[in-house]
């Protein structure tokens, strides 16, 4: 048995041409509007990350420029510049006692050994440390955060070179920091629900860091953490993939070397697009199935009278009359058609007449 082919019906051509009159201005206005506001949200969201890094980074430098001032102020000092710990220590516990944060204020001379503390506690040796042998060279200031000596715990040493009359280097003045008392900044940033800043050395070793599962009783190594791989972070905020997460991040290179990072949950960051795109996709869905409702109600408005003369006119075609033709009443164009089959079939009961007279 041969299958009927396909054939768009009045049904089928009234839904498309709802659906393209109602459907392609919403699309298109969605579309321009989802993409506009998907670059605003990107826009605030960068701006909100460089503002709180911008916030972030001016306060760490100059907390650091203020060390770093106090050391180049107290390397002048003679009593420092004589390298003998009698005359350096009531300076050294000075610094002490004035910098809060301070655990540790100490002096070095060429060879690597300490010869006066802000504490009470036996002297060792700093040869090998990368602060002192920055110092030496001529650094302007020297930093590097590691395990210290005296605490066991991470710490921050800053040191600055000691110079004499002549400008030769006679030994370094240092200073050694609690990562508690500086990271208090970085910790107390909320970025949201899930963002963070995590500052980072020269060396990308955590100075401090905002992350609660990060733990701070030992110096960690993040060369190889996700976001300091991504090209461009560095220029603007970016979007990038972190384990399992899509986060987006920037990271802002400090006049002394440091990178100060700040992350957030992708997810978070464009909540309130996401629910905007999602409410616009709900809406579309919602309209094309109203417009199919409404399609459906009006073919079938269209089509029930036509089927009706349609079966009229089959039976006229056999020769079957029927008084009433319904929709002669309606003032439309159906109403024409049925008027028009109804003189139809008058004719043909005339013409049949005559031809039986004439018979």
């Amino acid at each position: 048995m041969k299958t009927e082919s396909f054939r768009l019906t009045i049904f089928h051509k009234l839904v498309m041409t709802l659906l393209a009159v109602a459907l392609i201005p919403l699309i298109g206005v969605w579309y321009a509007g989802s993409s506009q506001a998907r670059a605003d949200a990107a826009a605030n969201i960068s701006q909100h990350l460089v503002m709180t890094a911008s916030g972030i980074a001016t306060g760490i430098t100059s907390w650091d420029e203020a060390n770093v001032r106090a050391l180049h102020q107290s390397a002048k000092l003679e009593d420092i510049r004589s390298m003998q710990a009698a005359r350096q220590t009531p300076i050294l516990r000075t610094l002490g006692e004035t910098y809060e944060w301070a655990f540790l204020v100490f002096t070095i001379e060429p060879t690597g050994e300490n010869i006066a503390r802000s504490d009470d506690k036996p002297l060792t040796r700093f040869g090998e440390r990368s602060y002192f042998q920055g110092a030496m060279k001529g650094a302007v200031s020297s930093r590097q955060v590691l395990i210290s000596k005296s605490t066991g715990r991470p710490a921050l040493t800053i040191a600055v070179p000691v110079r004499n009359a002549m400008g030769g280097i006679v030994g370094v003045l240092a200073m050694a920091m609690k990562l508690d008392d500086i990271s208090k900044v970085i910790k107390d940033t909320r970025i949201g629900e899930t963002g963070y800043a995590i500052l980072l050395d020269a060396d990308n070793k955590v100075i401090a860091s905002g992350r609660p599962d990060q733990a701070t009783d030992a110096v960690q190594d993040m060369a190889n953490y996700p976001a300091l791989k991504v090209d461009g972070i560095a220029d603007q905020p970016t979007v990038y993939v972190s384990g399992e997460k899509r986060m987006v991040g920037y990271a802002r290179k400090l006049p002394q070397g440091w990178t100060l990072l700040v992350e957030q949950d992708y997810a978070e960051a464009y909540a309130s697009l996401d629910r905007l795109e999602t409410g616009a996709r709900a809406l579309i869905i919602l309209t094309a199935a109203l417009v199919v409702g409404v399609a459906a109600f009006l073919a079938k408005q269209l089509t029930l009278p036509i089927n009706q003369l349609i079966l009229v006119a089959e039976r006229l075609s056999k020769g079957e009359f029927t008084e009433s033709i319904p929709g002669t009443a309606r003032g439309d164009e159906i109403g024409s058609l049925a008027r028009a089959i109804e003189r139809l079939g008058i004719s043909i009961q005339m013409a049949i007449s005559r031809l039986s007279r004439r018979a």
